[in-house]
C-alpha cells in the first residue's frame, strides 16, 4: 500500500470521528529514541526512516516536520506522495502547534495517541490549542485501525548483567535511589525510560533492534520496588535475581491501575518527557512532583569498574575497525565489489569476532562520497551504492558489548583527496582535538564546551548543524543523558561521565567529514580557584593522516597525534593478524 492510499484510509477514520487534524509520530510509551517496529507509525505512514519526524494530516493536506539531519532523506522518502516536507530547522518555519492553530478554527478537533505521546509534548500541544478554542482528543490510535499487519509488541528475552560487570549490586542501587528520594521528600518514583530500569535492576533486553532495553516500567517506593514487564521475557535465573533483591514482578499493563491505586497523598516523582500522557493522567490524583530523573543522573556517572570494562571494550572495538579497514582496502584493490551495505555487514562481522559483543549500538552510517554529507544516512537495499577507490568514506558505527557501548567515527580516503577535502578534514580534526585536550573548570556546561570545539571551524568559515557530543550508556543506549555537548545544553560535565566529541563538515552533493572519539571526564587539578577537569581519551583507532594538511594544525596537536598512534599500535597489535598489523603500522606512521 502506497503512502497516498494510507492517507486516504486514515482520512476516512478521521471523518468518522470528526477529527480535523491528526498527529502521527514514531513515539513509543517511553519516549525511546529507537523504537520497536510496532511503534514506527510515522515511518509506516510516510516511508521516512529516522528517529526525528512527525506527520500532521488534515482533510486536504499532509506535512512532515523534521530537522536538518533528515532533509535529504525525507525528500527522497516523500517523493511521489502528497506529504509536504516542513524543514523545521530553518528560520521562521512554524512548529506543529503554530501551524495547526493557523489552519484550524475554534471548535475544530485535533487528535493524537496519548498512550505514546510523552507528557511534556502533550502539554505543549494541549495548552496552545486550548487558548484558541481548538478541541483535543488524546486517546485515539487511528493508525492501529488501518495498519492491518502491524507488528505485535515484542517479547524479547532479557538477561542479567553480573555485579562484577556493573560494579554495583541491585540492592545498592535501590538504596542510592531511595536516599535521594528521602532527601527530596519523595515517597514514590516512576521510572519511565526503559534504560533506567535496566540500570537499576542490572539487566538488558532485546525488544528493540540495536537498543538493549525491553519495554518495562519500574515503580520505586520507600518500601517496595515493582517491575512491570511481560513476564514471558523473564528467565528463571533473572526472576530469582530480582526476587532476592526484593523486587516484585507484575505485568507490563498493570502499571496503569497501580498508579490509579496510589493514595492521593503519595508524593510521586515523574519526569514529563519520560512518561506518557496516559500514565500521567492515571497518577494525576497524587501529589505529583516533576523534577530531574534520579536514575538518569546516577547512571550518567560511571563507576571505576564500568570505566575499566569499557576501556577494554574500546580496545577490542578499535581492533575490529582495523580488521574492517584492512579488508575494505584489500578487497577493493583486488577488484572485488564492495557496497555501503556489504561494508556495513562486514564491519558487524568484525565486531562479532570478540567475546561479549551483542549487536551494533546503532545502525551504522556508511556514507560514501555524497552520502557522507547526510548526517544520519541509513543505507538499505534501495539506497545501497558501490564504494569505489575514489572520493572519501565517512563511517560512523558502534557496538554494544556486555562490557560497554562504543561509538566511533572515522573518515578515510578511497582515492587521492582533493585540497578542499584535506582542508575540511584537518579543520574538523583541529576542532575535535581542541575539545579533547581542553582543561576546564568544574561546572562548565555542554554549551560552553560546544563553543570551544567550534572555534577552529568558525575561524575558517565552516560549521555543522548537529550537536558536538552526547553521553554514552554502559552497555545501554548509545545516546544517553543527562549530558550533551551542544549550543543549548545547560547540563554540567561531571566526573565519571562518558561522552563523545564529534565535530563535522558537510558539503551536500560532494562529501561529508566527521571524526569522533569517546572520552571520560577526569579530575585534572585542584587549586584555590576550585577543581578543574580534563578528558581521558577512550577511543583507539587510527586517525587517517593522508587527509591531514599539516600546516593547519598547531604543533601540540601534531605531537598528540603521533603519540596517540603509538598507543594505538601498542594496544591493538596483539589482537590483529600479520596483514592487519602491517596496515595499522602504515596508517599510524608519524606525521611531521
Amino acid at each position: 500500500m502506497q503512502t497516498n492510499e494510507k492517507l486516504a484510509l486514515l482520512r476516512v477514520e478521521m471523518a468518522a470521528k470528526e477529527i480535523d487534524a491528526y498527529i502521527v509520530s514514531n513515539a513509543d510509551p517511553h519516549h525511546n529514541e529507537y523504537v520497536a517496529d510496532r511503534w514506527c507509525c510515522r515511518q509506516w505512514l510516510s516511508g521516512m526512516k529516522g528517529s526525528a519526524g512527525t506527520v500532521v494530516i488534515t482533510a486536504d493536506w499532509a506535512g512532515l516536520w523534521t530537522d536538518s539531519r533528515y532533509y535529504e532523506i525525507a525528500t527522497n522518502a516523500l517523493s511521489g506522495s502528497e506529504i509536504e516536507l516542513i524543514r523545521m530547522s530553518d528560520l521562521n518555519v512554524p512548529d506543529i502547534q503554530t501551524w495547526i492553530k493557523s489552519n484550524l478554527t475554534a471548535g475544530q478537533t485535533v487528535a493524537f495517541n496519548g498512550a505514546d505521546t510523552d507528557l511534556k509534548q502533550a502539554r505543549e500541544l494541549l495548552k496552545q490549542f486550548k487558548v484558541d478554542g481548538i478541541k483535543s482528543l488524546t486517546n485515539l490510535d487511528l493508525i492501529d485501525t488501518i495498519w492491518k499487519d502491524r507488528p505485535a509488541p515484542p517479547v524479547g528475552e532479557l538477561f542479567i548483567v553480573d555485579d562484577s560487570i556493573a560494579g554495583q549490586s541491585i540492592e545498592s542501587k535501590i538504596s542510592a535511589v531511595r536516599e535521594k528520594m528521602t532527601t527530596d521528600g519523595i515517597d514514590s518514583y516512576l521510572l519511565g525510560r526503559t534504560d533506567e530500569s535496566c540500570w537499576l535492576l542490572n539487566f538488558r533486553g532485546t525488544d528493540i533492534a540495536n537498543n538493549p532495553t525491553p519495554y518495562c516500567h519500574t515503580l520505586v517506593t520507600l518500601d517496595d520496588v515493582i517491575f512491570y514487564i511481560d513476564e514471558k521475557k523473564i528467565t528463571a535465573s533473572a526472576r530469582a535475581k530480582f526476587e532476592s533483591a526484593g523486587v516484585t514482578i507484575k505485568s507490563y499493563d498493570a502499571v496503569v491501575q497501580d498508579l490509579k491505586d496510589l493514595d492521593k497523598s503519595a508524593k510521586l516523582l515523574i519526569i514529563p518527557n519520560y512518561i506518557s500522557y496516559q500514565l500521567a493522567e492515571a497518577a494525576s490524583h497524587c501529589v505529583v512532583i516533576e523534577s530531574r530523573a534520579i536514575v538518569t543522573d546516577l547512571k550518567g556517572v560511571k563507576n571505576e569498574i564500568e570505566v575499566n570494562h569499557l576501556k577494554q571494550a574500546m580496545i577490542e572495538d578499535g581492533a575490529a575497525l582495523v580488521k574492517f579497514y584492512t579488508w575494505l582496502y584489500s578487497t577493493l584493490r583486488n577488484g572485488e565489489e564492495v557496497t555501503e551495505l556489504s561494508a556495513s555487514r562486514r564491519l558487524e562481522a568484525c565486531r562479532a569476532e570478540f567475546d561479549g559483543y551483542r549487536h551494533v549500538s546503532f545502525e551504522s552510517i556508511m556514507g560514501y562520497g555524497p552520502d557522507g554529507a547526510l548526517n544520519h544516512y541509513s543505507v538499505d537495499e534501495e539506497s545501497d551504492k558501490p564504494v569505489l577507490l575514489e572520493n572519501i568514506f565517512l563511517i560512523d558505527s558502534g557496538g554494544n558489548f556486555t562490557q560497554g557501548t562504543t561509538d566511533t567515527t572515522r573518515t578515510i580516503p578511497m582515492g587521492e583527496p582533493t585540497q578542499q577535502q584535506k582542508e575540511d578534514y584537518t579543520i574538523v580534526l583541529h576542532s575535535m582535538l581542541d575539545l579533547l585536550l581542553l582543561e576546564f573548570a568544574e561546572g562548565a556546561t555542554g554549551a560552553q564546551l560546544d563553543g570551544v570545539c567550534r572555534q577552529a571551524l568558525w575561524k575558517h568559515g565552516r560549521n555543522f548543524k548537529h550537536g558536538t557530543g552526547h553521553g554514552v550508556g554502559f552497555g545501554l543506549e548509545v545516546h544517553e543523558g543527562p549530558q550533551n555537548i551542544s549550543g543549548v545544553s545547560t547540563e554540567k560535565m561531571k566526573l565519571g561521565m562518558i561522552t563523545t566529541i564529534e565535530p563535522g563538515c558537510y558539503r551536500p552533493g560532494s562529501h561529508g567529514i566527521r571524526i569522533e572519539n569517546m572520552v571520560h571526564t577526569m579530575l585534572s587539578k585542584e587549586t584555590e580557584f576550585g577543581r578543574f577537569f580534563k578528558f581521558e581519551n577512550l577511543t583507539f583507532c587510527p586517525i587517517n593522516t593522508d587527509l591531514i594538511e599539516p600546516s593547519l594544525l598547531p604543533p601540540h596537536q601534531v605531537e598528540w597525534i603521533n603519540h596517540y598512534h603509538k598507543e594505538v599500535i601498542e594496544k591493538l597489535t596483539p589482537l590483529l593478524n600479520e596483514e592487519e598489523q602491517s596496515w595499522l603500522k602504515h596508517e599510524c606512521r608519524e606525521l611531521s
